[in-house]
């Protein structure tokens, strides 16, 4: 390792060298390795730049190729726009037209988590090197690259060291949390931050054909330097999903081979042996793939494995980087792919909204890790669980990656939104969703969202108290309409997005993250003296109400026991319970 005073004496030499040469070099000028040299670089591959240093070189390179072009799109938490670098053979060039062009759009975003530093120096060697390695560069005359140089800015500039104990390097790195101590891989739906909502609108601009992120795993521990996390294939529609695993997956795992890094699937096992098989994982659209799928955007999370060295691992991403540009190159039909399988959206009239890992289909997978041994721990006193890595292993193991649907949901012709939900509304704007609205006050007949049942986490996540395991029924009725109210027609490129976030089961859909939870309480009561002699009346008047209430205290033992409950269930049967009780705002025309 070096000394910091020798890599501050040398950073501050690139920099003149960089300030004098580089600012006033022509765009027509052959520019070399050596007059780009990147703090990883200069480190000797233990050091990573910081969002300063990193910023700064990105400007540089920007000054240096007409090929390059930053753009600031929107803000972050931390203050600070979200900067996007473009590359394109083309030169400079305004970021609205490029989805129109006849070339793959693949879009790297890096320092979601700071603290997994690999992809931020791993972008700047990949970007550098195309641009001064001409056969590298002819990997842009069928490729757009754009990339997120840092996302969580605000992590990036709260660096430290002590913050990942797994992790083997850099010498500094950032923070998970952001500037609200949000965890930004988490909220790609809910849209809590400026930076997700910076990265929505540069994902709409683009509408990339590839999406990839670059992570560190903090897991398990086995040979390998890079994993790969790709979307689940069974999730993408038709024919996008077979193409993504034939043409996609199987291609990466040759070239990083070919390229000297052999990899695996993500290890998605913790405090435990893979020897009995693992799972793939599911990547929800709360996570960044699990998103840009429902947009028909394939994509891929580089896990490389915390416990090997820094350098190391910078340099199995940039390879995976590399091949990913290569595999774009060859693979042409990946934009057409992507659109018939928006078009064939359209035509289904159902959707699996919640999926799950077939436990009884694997494939066997050659897996290099390491002999799982247990000894007694001085501190807990127990036995513990970890690898010994002087005993290397190879092993077949199960792989279980055949994730089949488990709750199909019938798709509206028109999803209907009350007034009044404005973060909803501006979420969906962000989204570009089409919508239009009443132009006068109307009755229609809708399907009513009705909230059965939900469970609650006892403690927050990610700044809510999320709803899971929630159970619906829907109830057709005329409800009356404000001009104003929106009407949102299910027959375009949102169509899965809008299903994702308005089913009440969904996942993540709006009513799991809290965004109606208004709903869920009554604004209006009765007192007991009054309402006793009200529901005496109610039960003379309503024959079928009186046979329901009388079956009801025959066969609920609890209920007959609670006068409480006896009164309430009255009470919820007369007009004077407010209809949008545990109700959607939130209607569906099929």
């Amino acid at each position: 390792m070096i000394q910091k005073s020798n890599y501050i004496l040398n950073l501050c030499a690139v920099m003149l060298l960089l300030n004098g040469v580089i600012g006033c070099k022509k765009s027509n000028e052959h520019t070399t390795n050596a007059e780009l040299l990147t703090i990883f670089e200069l480190s000797n591959g233990t050091e990573s730049a910081n969002y300063q240093e990193g910023m700064w070189w990105w400007k540089q390179l920007d000054e240096a190729f007409d090929e390059v072009n930053i753009v600031e799109i929107g803000s972050t938490d931390d203050g600070d726009p979200l900067s996007l670098i473009i590359i394109e053979k083309e030169g400079k060039t305004k970021i609205e037209p490029l989805s129109g062009r006849n070339k793959n759009i693949i879009l790297i975003n890096n320092g979601i988590h700071p603290g997994e530093p690999d992809g931020i120096d791993a972008s700047m060697l990949l970007a550098r090197n195309i641009l001064t390695n001409d056969t590298l560069k002819e990997l842009l005359n069928y490729n757009t690259l754009a990339i997120i140089p840092y996302y969580n800015i605000g992590g990036a500039k709260n660096r430290g060291r002590p913050s990942r104990a797994n992790q083997e390097g850099p010498l500094e790195y950032g923070f998970r949390g952001n500037a609200q101590n949000l965890d930004l891989n988490r909220d790609f739906i809910k849209n809590d931050s400026k930076n997700a909502q910076s990265f929505v609108e540069i994902f709409h601009m683009l509408d990339p054909d590839m999406y990839v992120e670059t992570h560190v795993s903090n897991g398990a521990n086995y040979q390998y330097t890079m994993t790969c996390l790709p979307t689940l294939h069974q999730k993408l529609d038709a024919p996008l999903g077979d193409y993504f695993k034939s043409n996609w997956l199987d291609k990466m795992y040759k070239n990083m081979s070919k390229d000297g890094e052999t990899m695996c699937p993500y290890v998605n096992v913790h405090e435990t042996a893979p020897d009995s098989g693992m799972e793939a994982f599911i990547d929800g659209p709360r996570y960044s793939t699990g998103y840009a799928a429902l947009f028909q955007t394939p994509g891929f999370i580089t896990e490389t494995l915390m416990l090997k060295p820094f350098k190391e691992r910078v340099n199995a991403t940039y390879t995976f980087l590399k091949n990913i540009l290569v595999v774009a190159s060859k693979e042409t039909s990946l934009r057409s792919k992507r659109m018939e399988a928006r078009s064939s959206l359209q035509n289904k009239k159902d959707l699996y909204l919640d999926w799950e890992i077939n436990k009884n289909k694997f494939e066997w997978l050659q897996f290099n890790g390491y002999e799982a041994v247990y000894r007694n721990s001085e501190i807990t006193g127990n036995s513990m669980f970890t690898y010994d890595q002087s005993n290397p292993k190879t092993m077949n193991i199960k792989y279980y990656n055949t994730a089949v649907g488990k709750e199909v949901q019938s798709v509206p012709e028109v999803f209907i939104l009350e007034r009044g939900y404005y973060k909803v509304k501006e979420l969906l704007k962000l989204n570009k969703v089409e919508y239009t609205k009443l132009l006068t006050d109307s009755t229609i007949e809708v399907a009513v969202f009705c909230i059965d049942t939900f469970s609650t986490v006892n403690t927050p996540y990610e700044g809510h108290y999320q709803h899971f395991n929630t159970r619906f029924s829907t109830v057709n009725k005329k409800i009356k309409l404000n001009k104003g109210t929106w009407i949102i027609n299910t027959n375009q490129k949102a169509r899965r997005f809008l299903m994702e976030v308005f089913i009440p089961s969904a996942p993540d859909s709006y009513f799991n993250w809290n965004f109606f939870d208004t709903r869920l309480q009554q604004k209006e009561w009765y007192s007991t003296y009054v309402f006793e002699g009200k529901a005496a009346e109610l039960l003379k008047s309503n024959a079928a109400l009186k046979l329901e209430f009388d079956e009801k205290l025959k066969s609920d033992t609890a209920f007959a026991h609670n006068p409480r409950a006896r009164l309430y269930f009255l009470y919820q049967h007369s007009d004077y319970y407010e209809p949008h009780h545990k109700t959607l705002p939130v209607y569906a025309v099929y």
